[in-house]
């Protein structure tokens, strides 16, 4: 062993053994002073720190209310969706991570590893990504990063009441449409958990999961039967592309309730890819943009002169042969005519007529009708953007301009507004309040709010709303403006118009731009829907009984096939009476129970008048349908019957014999040949404006 004797050397040993005991006597002071600084000044900061990196107070949002039609098909959903979140300061390796994520994700590489490095606890990576996505970054197992579950909203039927229906933000706030409207209604509340994170960066619950059911939204049901939604807007788009015009409206309701039941716009538009569209795609045109209606507007003026008892039916009118002079302007009707009924005036669209219609009650009255049919005011739908359309005050109105607004120039309407309008001519009268939310439901379905069916006002009496729907009917008829929006067995009550529109450049009416609409309602004697329809600026063709009704016809037909209305049967249809008066008597007489209307009458042949030789088809032309079917099974054929009223045509003719008849067809229509509808041929005319 060896001694050191050198007394330097043994100082220099003692030396460093102080040394070292200095130093580690100095770190552990060093240690000592800094346990005793974090467990004492520290100790608030770092236990809220340990809280931010291991336990979390998380708040989510509950389950939004879906939106339904009115039999419960589902309009608006949401759907539970994975989102992918990350806590930065559990990443050791930005790169590496980002590296792992780019094959799953939307985000470029260097966007993940700027996010990745932030100076935060949690930053989103992407929300609402693809199961299958999620999926595979669970399987990474990638500390710091998370897979957490949110609410996404989906529409079903996609285009089908798109601009109705609106959208949702990625957080769940309603933007636009009824998702907006009714945010509050549907959004429901938030609820928050504390979680903590394991070894493993997992959630564990550190307090009871809440019910999630007291938070979730109610569920709004709609008025809207998605069935006639779907066909209607079919039936727009087909007229759209067909006569290339720029858009189109259509508004089917029930005439009782005033339910909208279809509320249609073209082009379509997809709440699911709303990114897609630009805002102008977004708006709910039946409801935000206003236009003059053009001839659809006579039936109002119709209407206020029978109930003022100021026409009749039957009252004839000088036409001053299709041109008629007001001061230096002049109005015209497409064809030159003497004199008309007024139901003609209806069933051929005059614009003379009209306007001499609307004298007989003067400006004054007529406005306040057009009032009470709820022109010129927001129907108070609960529908955001609704406008309340143009109509001045008659004090301001020049003669030509009264002249103009009886035939639907110089005020502005919305689609919803004439249907609603159309509707109170269906029902007797009576002016409903739109309604688009039927009823507010909680969880269980069960109806916490309900708003009900309101009525506004009573316009017109039953009997001239009844009067009124008779001359209507003549429009769908051969010698009418309207046969393309006739539909087989069924009565319908419509109007055509073709509007000019006003250049907003030259402000000035623009012969090339038109808007073409049809009016009405079905079964004319017994209504229960009324639709209207407008094409934007068609291309090829502008009058509306062209271009709309055929779409009118479509969407209404599919309106009583779902709805359950059949046909009525032929004595529960208008008309006429089978024996004439001892005097043609010009006042109409009140409808009987059940709308039976007591309407001026034509001559009725004997049968005896025309008999032909044994063997031979007889001459149906001018019987009533039973006098025709007794008479067809007399002979032993079974006809196809279009139309009502009595008999204008038969194919094949009188005469033919009888073993050449394979079939019978019979076209009726309101007085037959000799009657109020002798005047045209029954080829029909154009849409007078």
């Amino acid at each position: 062993m060896h001694h050191v004797d050198d007394p330097r050397e043994r100082l220099w040993l003692k030396t460093r053994f102080s040394l070292v005991a200095a130093f580690f006597s100095l770190g552990f002071v060093a240690v000592g002073a800094r346990v005793y600084y974090l467990q004492t000044v520290e100790s608030r900061a770092l236990q809220e720190r340990a809280a931010i990196e291991w336990n979390e107070e998380v708040t989510r949002q509950a389950r939004r209310g879906d939106i339904l039609d009115r039999n419960g098909a589902e309009l608006a959903v949401s759907v539970e969706v994975p989102s992918i979140h990350a806590n930065p300061r559990k990443i050791e390796n930005p790169e590496l991570v980002a590296r792992s994520l780019a094959p799953h994700l939307k985000l470029s590489f260097d966007t993940l590893v700027a996010r990745l490095s932030r100076d935060a606890s949690f930053v989103w990576l992407e929300r609402q990504t693809n199961p299958s996505a999620a999926e595979a970054i669970r399987e990474l197992k990638l500390s710091g990063v998370h897979i957490t579950k949110e609410y996404k909203r989906y529409y079903p039927l996609r285009e089908i009441a798109g601009q109705l229906i609106g959208f949702v933000g990625i957080d769940g706030e309603g933007l636009e449409g009824l998702e907006r409207q009714l945010d509050s209604t549907l959004a429901g509340g938030t609820y928050q958990m504390r979680v903590t994170r394991d070894a493993q960066g997992r959630a564990m619950l550190l307090s009871d999961a809440p019910s999630f059911g007291e938070f979730e939204g109610h569920s709004v049901r709609l008025t809207i039967d998605e069935k006639i939604q779907r066909v209607a807007e079919q039936a727009l788009a087909e007229q759209v592309t067909e006569f290339e015009a720029k858009g189109g409206w259509a508004v089917a309701m029930d005439v009782h309730t005033g339910d909208i039941l279809a509320l249609a716009n073209t082009p379509s538009f997809d709440p699911n890819r709303f990114r897609e569209h630009v805002s102008a795609d977004w708006r709910l045109r039946a409801v935000t943009d206003t236009f003059e209606p053009g001839s659809v507007f006579k039936p109002f003026v119709l209407a206020a002169a029978l109930q003022e008892q100021a026409t009749t039916l039957d009252k004839s009118y000088e036409l001053e042969n299709g041109r008629m002079q007001i001061g230096r302007n002049f109005i015209r009707d497409t064809k030159r005519r003497e004199s008309l009924t007024s139901a003609e005036i209806m069933q051929v669209s005059s614009n003379i007529g009209s306007y001499k219609i609307a004298q007989e009650i003067g400006r004054d009255l007529l406005y306040d009708y057009i009032r009470a049919f709820g022109f010129g005011q927001r129907t108070d739908v609960a529908l955001r953007g609704e406008q309340a359309g143009l109509l001045r005050r008659p004090d301001s109105w020049a003669e030509i301009t009264f002249a103009n607004i009886s035939f639907g120039h110089g005020l502005t309407t919305t689609p919803l507004q004439l249907a609603a309008g159309t509707a109170a001519l269906a029902n007797g009268g009576m002016l409903m309040k739109p309604r688009i939310i039927d009823a507010v439901l909680n969880r269980d379905g069960e109806v916490v709010e309900r708003e009900e069916p309101t009525l506004v006002r009573r316009v017109v009496s039953e009997e001239a709303a009844a009067q009124t729907a008779w001359a209507m009917s003549l429009v769908t008829i051969p010698g009418g403006t309207g046969t393309r929006a006739a539909i087989p067995h069924v009565t319908v009550a419509g109007k055509t118009g073709t509007a000019q529109k006003v250049n907003p450049e030259t402000r000035r009416y623009d012969p090339d731009l038109w808007i073409a609409g049809f009016m009405g309602f079905a079964p004319a004697e017994e209504p229960d829907v009324a639709v209207v329809v407008f094409i934007d600026e068609p291309q090829k063709s502008h009058y509306g009984g062209k271009v709309a009704g055929p779409a009118f016809a479509k969407i209404t037909a599919e309106a009583l096939r779902v709805r359950g209305v059949l046909p009525l049967a032929p004595e529960d249809r208008f008309q006429l009476e089978e024996e004439p008066p001892a005097a043609l008597d010009t006042q109409v007489a009140p409808p009987a129970p059940e709308h039976v209307v007591t309407l001026p009458t034509m001559r009725v042949l004997d049968i005896a008048e025309d008999e032909v030789a044994h063997g031979q088809l007889p001459n149906f032309q001018e019987l009533t349908l039973r006098q025709a079917v007794d008479r067809a099974r007399g002979v032993g054929v079974v006809p196809d019957i279009s139309g009502w009223g009595r008999v204008v045509h038969q194919d094949p003719p009188a005469g033919t014999p009888l073993e050449e008849v394979a079939h019978l067809e019979l076209a009726l229509a309101p007085g037959g040949r000799h009657g109020m509808l002798a005047r045209e041929p029954s080829t029909g005319g154009k849409d007078q404006e």
